[in-house]
This record gives C-alpha cells, sequence and structure tokens, in this order.
C-alpha cells in the first residue's frame, strides 16, 4: 500500500459522511444528467455481467453508497459490497446488502468470484498499487471471471499526479491523491498478470475521453 493511498483511505474514513452529502448535493444541482449518468452506468454493468449465471458471486471494491451494488443486486447476483470507511459502510448496510469492511491492498480475501466490480477507485492508486490490485483480483477471481474497472485518462490532464479536492464534483473540503493513467501504461499492467480485455472505451468529459473503462477476463 503506496503511502499516497494510506493517506488517501485515512481521509476518506474521516469524511466520508462530507461525500455522501456533497455528492447528492451535486447531483440536485442536475437531477435529469445526474439520471443520464445512472441509467449509462447501470446498462453498461448490466450488458457486461449478464453474461454470468443468475446468483453467481459479484463482489465491489469501493462501493461507496452501495448504488452499484444495489443495483446488481436487483440484477439476481449474489452480491457482497465493500468499502473501509464507517460512512459508506453504515450506508450501504442500510440498502440491506451484504457488506464487508475490505481494503483490497491490505487485506487478505478467502472467497473466489464470478465478477469483480472496482468503479471510481483506481483514480487514487499509485502505478504500483494498480499492479497489486490486479494481481489480487485475478486470484479471487474464478477461471472465467471478469473485472471491471475505469480510471481517468492522462491525456485529458496537465500532470501524471496529484493532490487535489475538486471544488465542482464531490467537494470534501480536503485533498486526496489522483494518478492519471495512460491507455499503453495499463494495457502493459494488465498483459503482465495475464488478462484478456474483453471490452474498452472511453467515456465521459467534454471529448467523450476523461475515462478509460475496462472489462477483464481471467
Amino acid at each position: 500500500m503506496s503511502k499516497e493511498n494510506e493517506k488517501t483511505v485515512q481521509v476518506y474514513e474521516k469524511n466520508a459522511g462530507k461525500y455522501l452529502k456533497t455528492s447528492i448535493e451535486h447531483d440536485n444541482l442536475d437531477p435529469d444528467k445526474a439520471k443520464r449518468k445512472r441509467e449509462k452506468l447501470e446498462k453498461f454493468i448490466k450488458d457486461n455481467i449478464e453474461v454470468l449465471p443468475k446468483g453467481a458471486k459479484i463482489l465491489e471494491i469501493g462501493s461507496g453508497d452501495g448504488s452499484n451494488a444495489k443495483y446488481i443486486e436487483s440484477l439476481g447476483y449474489d452480491v457482497t459490497a465493500s468499502d473501509v470507511a464507517e460512512d459508506f459502510l453504515n450506508a450501504i448496510k442500510s440498502k440491506g446488502l451484504k457488506t464487508i469492511k475490505f481494503n483490497v491492498l491490505e487485506d487478505e480475501c478467502e472467497e473466489r468470484y464470478s465478477a469483480v466490480l472496482c468503479w471510481r477507485v483506481f483514480v487514487h492508486f499509485t502505478k504500483e498499487d494498480v499492479y497489486k490490485v490486479l494481481q489480487k483480483v485475478h486470484d479471487i477471481l474464478e477461471d472465467g471471471g471478469i473485472f471491471i474497472f475505469n480510471c481517468i485518462n492522462r491525456e485529458t490532464r496537465d500532470v501524471d499526479e496529484e493532490w487535489v479536492d475538486f471544488s465542482n464534483e464531490y467537494h470534501m473540503g480536503v485533498e486526496r491523491y489522483y494518478k492519471y493513467f495512460r491507455e499503453e501504461e495499463l494495457n502493459e499492467l494488465i498483459e503482465k498478470t495475464g488478462y484478456k480485455i474483453c471490452n474498452f472505451h472511453k467515456e465521459g468529459g467534454d471529448n467523450s475521453n476523461k475515462w478509460l473503462v475496462y472489462v477483464l477476463k481471467k
């Protein structure tokens, strides 16, 4: 676990409640846009996990408020939601979801899953962290299992990494570590860990290229 990620985890442990509050406030600024984004994400999730049989075990890493996990559960899957901050864990539990406190960089996992979702979490990982997460998820996936994640495209940024608190989105009043990746850089790490890229696209931002979105298969 890098010192950058460790410090960022500490920020969320102290400020997760504020994050939940400000994320709602942000969505309420433009409810129609927030609805469109939610519907687009849910369609993407469904399109990529419906190849799995109903009842398959799925883990979400960094569940936040639990919305993604709840949606996956509604599709008929056996979902385990996870996070590191107590306010996030309480928000997840309030949705009636199976919930565990889990730090993917530090904690061991004895369970095996058909799929793992890690949405908007890679943004806080260094390159070394990402390689470790790719390896660990590979270990906990069943053969043929899928790993879905996204990260911010370095081509849309002026720096490789930074400490920042975005003022216009999910404002928390305290800086977190953000790392931006180039597609070629991630592809190299993915190849080293033995996955097959099943689906890749870019989305978001003014030019629909803010996020690099991956669906990998073990």
